[in-house]
């Protein structure tokens, strides 16, 4: 037990080292960046929306930042990992996985999928609040109009920006998170997460009894075969490449916040 000890902390401190000396491979979102005045009149036209979306806008504005930087630092850290592990053997590597490695890596790979739901919470709130200055006495605060929080997807959001001119380009960006080509490269990782067996990442086979459809046939059959583990480097390529495309969803965002703040704040908007 000692001698494993011994090597997971020399492991750790060589980590450490490589990840003081490695660079940022993509900024992190700003902050502070939203400024909406801090007096509102309720008794103002919008004034009871104004509230409201201040303190949304707020809200959003500090979480998707959080968790997109969240994600830049889980991704180079798992990257600066991978170089540790290189030249190791496979008892080394799986000391070294279950300690340090399994866990960053399921929450990074599961990551995107939720950055985009709360993309979506936050364009569907926001821009249901500011749709009170489009539509004027049409507008009504409903549940027909917005569902409750647990209902809220991406339909509800484009249902409700879709009036808004930057809503365009961030829908354009976020059908670009969690898409196609991570789900694929990642093999599916955060539905079999979800609803399977957890997938491992560079050692461990997962599911070797598999329910398929049989060849030339309609019924199922039983094969053995399971799902090969997902590549550090694969991961990590793609992560660093949903950080990318999150960051240009964060600037589209910050893009309709100021196209509604400054409809719904006028000159009081900074």
């Amino acid at each position: 037990m000692k001698q494993v000890n011994d090597f997971l902390a020399s492991k750790y401190s060589e980590y450490l080292k490589e990840l003081r000396e490695t660079k940022a491979f993509t900024p992190f979102m700003p902050y502070g960046w939203f400024r909406a005045p801090t007096t509102v009149r309720l008794d103002a036209e919008f004034g009871p929306q104004q509230m409201v979306y201040r303190d949304l806008a707020g809200e959003a504005a500090r979480d998707l930042a959080n968790g997109i930087n969240h994600l830049i630092n889980l991704t180079q850290r798992l990257g600066v990992w991978q170089k540790v592990i290189e030249g190791l053997d496979v008892l080394e590597k799986g000391e070294i996985l279950h300690e340090f490695v399994q866990d960053l890596a399921s929450t990074a790979l599961l990551s995107p999928y939720t950055l985009k739901a709360r993309f979506y919470f936050a364009a569907a709130h926001l821009s249901h609040q500011a749709n009170c200055v489009l539509q004027g006495e049409k507008w009504s605060d409903d549940f027909d109009t917005l569902p409750e929080d647990w209902k809220i997807n991406e339909e509800w959001a484009c249902k409700l920006a879709k009036p808004w001119r930057s809503w365009k380009k961030l829908i354009r960006v976020l059908n670009r998170v969690d898409a196609g080509d991570y789900k694929s490269t990642t093999d599916d990782f955060r539905n079999k997460h979800t609803h399977r067996f957890t997938p491992h990442v560079e050692l461990g086979i997962t599911q070797m009894m598999k329910r398929l459809p049989a060849q030339g046939g309609t019924n199922p059959r039983y094969g053995i075969g399971g799902s090969e583990p997902i590549k550090l480097e694969t991961a990590v390529r793609a992560l660093k490449s949903q950080c990318l495309h999150l960051s240009k969803c964060y600037g589209e965002f910050q893009s309709l916040v100021d196209e509604q703040g400054a409809a719904l704040f006028g000159d009081a908007y900074d």
